[in-house]
């Protein structure tokens, strides 16, 4: 029972900063580092991105349906042709991880055994979201194709909380491509996946809600590929979690998820990014100081 604890901490973490974007993997080194737990190892790492792949998949069940139909020609033609091209887009998006991630697997995991290039990296993520924030105030007032169809269940049409962009249904190659480069520079701890894609995003032209939508989505093949390439680890062992705690920590990351895309989809329509890139330089760079002092 001592280690459901930790694990109910470490899930809620994941789940929380796996969509906020405040970077997981930093956080993970972290925290156990400061409140003296055991830093996870990779197979527990995977659980509990189990339970973040499950959060997704309720969220956008319903893209993730139409999606699936579309690939099959299945529905509504505008609704075939939008989801058809998106599906090609997320594929698209998810070739440089899947390459770079393979072929330097082993630097990447090296820097989780880091508590320094963690914190180091999180100042990162900072300067990537003032960066993105820039990059699209400076646009000005771009307002990007829409849809034939408006449905608040779906992601077509307007996003009526940021008109200076492109929305998510005029993304092209593109976008697709440098949003899935940023997401290769999330491989280090300290970097947020989901904080460089939609940093990306934006800086690639598209609107705060679309680059955070699609970034979401670009999520699932991540966390499927970060799965099947770690299922040997995940054999050997969750590092000394029984599988009571096993199964809390999946269930907080999969809860605490969920109420994260809800919440950071209702305030990018509204508001900036750029609290969450000052938590990052302070939480970062307090770190280092931290550290530095020998905690």
């Amino acid at each position: 029972m001592g280690d459901v604890l930790p694990a109910l901490l470490l899930g809620v973490l994941q789940g929380l900063t796996e969509f906020i974007p405040v970077s997981s993997s930093g956080h993970l080194v972290l925290v156990p580092h400061f409140v003296g737990i055991d830093t996870p190892g990779i197979a527990f790492g995977v659980a509990l991105h189990l339970g973040t792949f499950a959060a997704v998949v309720l969220y956008f069940r319903t893209d993730l349906a139409l999606l699936i139909a579309a690939v099959f020609g299945v529905g509504d033609a505008v609704l075939v042709s939008y989801y058809r091209r998106l599906a090609a887009l997320l594929v698209l998006g998810s070739i440089p991880i899947a390459i770079i991630g393979v072929a330097l697997r082993g630097v990447f995991e090296a820097a989780f055994a880091s508590p320094t290039a963690a914190a180091g990296f999180l100042m990162v993520t900072g300067l990537l979201l003032l960066a993105g924030e820039a990059a699209r105030s400076r646009r000005g007032g771009i307002t990007g194709a829409t849809a034939d169809i408006d449905d608040e269940h779906t992601m077509l049409g307007h996003d009526p909380g940021d008109p200076e962009g492109l929305t998510l249904d005029a993304i092209g190659v593109r976008q697709a491509l440098v949003i899935g480069f940023g997401q290769c520079v999330a491989l280090f701890p300290g970097i947020s996946r989901s904080g460089t894609t939609i940093a990306a995003g934006m800086s690639a032209g598209l609107t705060r809600p679309a680059a955070t939508r699609f970034s979401f989505l670009l999520a699932l093949p991540a966390l499927i590929g970060a799965t099947v390439v770690s299922v040997p680890d995940l054999a050997e062992g969750t590092a000394g979690f029984g599988p009571l705690a096993l199964t809390v920590g999946i269930v907080a990351a999969f809860v605490s998820g969920y109420l994260a895309i809800r919440w950071l989809l209702a305030l990018v329509a509204r508001d900036r990014l750029t609290g969450f890139a000052i938590y990052c330089l302070v939480v970062g760079g307090g770190s280092l100081i931290a550290l530095s002092a020998g905690a």
